[in-house]
């Protein structure tokens, strides 16, 4: 992998409007792929006291950007180092709600800042709803990252986030994640309904990025708060080594960008997949195609730049 001299890295920012759909799931995966794949990955968990990403990863709540603000350490403190992935909590405590707004959103300007010369993806993952730190963090990204699931709850409250933001920014950048899809085939229909909803209303479409099929994989790597993709090393590390690699076909007729590796040779790099259940080398084989797509739209936002 090579990084141009114009490097830049790209801001996601993960919201879903509604809760309980797998956001921070999606955004602690995402980051843990990308990583995986030989980028260097920060994820900024800015769900106010209710943040989760450390638990999903199974590291203790260092150091916040609540106790920076008040003093209480350094900047350079705040940063975790979780397998490759820089961590970055907003708050872990609910009392520290009382944070002046505007002083939060300065101080998580500055970490973005921080964070820009050394990563090439910052993925931010917000609170559910439309609050004014996930209006910040859409604001500042390059793409809003829209998971949502097969619910009509969940769809109603995707559009309703698209139409608040569309109606300050009208071009903003929005792609798509269906989690908890039963097939491919069901994930697009799911993405189609929503964009035939902004379409309808608003004469505007969003991008399909990929999904995470409904996997009990993803049920155990929550419970035992480890990455889908960390869990498949550790359980492929006690098998033998000596299995081939069959990735899924599942993807043969999607498009691939030339540039970039192939879901083959990144699924040969990640580790020996084939001796895994097939339902689990599909959900490792999603992820790759969402983080392929990621890899891509950096690309062609950095050769616009040159």
């Amino acid at each position: 992998m090579t990084r141009p001299d114009n490097h830049y890295p790209l801001i996601l920012s993960f919201a879903s409007g509604k809760g309980g759909v797998g956001k921070s799931m999606t955004s602690v995966n995402t980051a843990e792929t990308l990583n995986g794949m030989g980028y260097r990955v920060a994820l900024i968990d800015v769900d106010m006291g209710l943040s989760n990403c450390a638990t999903l990863m199974n590291e203790p709540s260092g150091r916040c950007v609540s106790h920076w603000i008040r003093g209480e350490c350094c900047l350079e403190d705040l940063p975790q180092e979780c397998q490759g992935v820089t961590l970055i909590t907003g708050s872990d405590d609910p009392d520290h709600q009382d944070i002046p707004q505007e002083l939060m959103l300065e101080a998580l300007d500055q970490i973005l800042i921080y964070l820009s010369d050394d990563h090439d993806f910052l993925v931010i993952d917000t609170a559910a709803g439309i609050g004014s730190v996930t209006l910040w963090a859409l604001e500042r990204a390059q793409l809003g990252v829209l998971v949502l699931v097969d619910e009509p709850t969940s769809i109603s409250d995707v559009y309703r986030l698209c139409k608040h933001v569309y109606g300050m920014d009208p071009t903003y950048p929005f792609a798509c994640i269906v989690n908890r899809a039963n097939s491919e085939e069901s994930a697009r229909q799911t993405f189609k309904r929503l964009n035939s909803i902004l379409n309808y209303f608003m004469r505007q479409q969003a991008v399909y990025l990929g999904f995470i099929p409904f996997s009990q994989a993803v049920v155990q790597a929550i419970r035992d708060q480890l990455p889908v993709m960390r869990s498949a090393r550790e359980r492929v590390a006690g098998m033998d080594p000596l299995t081939e690699v069959q990735p899924a076909d599942d993807h043969a007729g999607r498009q691939q960008n030339p540039e970039d590796q192939t879901l083959e040779e990144v699924a040969a790099a990640e580790g020996t997949f084939a001796a895994l259940p097939e339902a689990d080398q599909t959900l490792i084989q999603e992820f790759l195609f969402i983080a392929q797509n990621l890899i891509s739209y950096a690309k062609k936002l950095n050769q616009q730049t040159a």
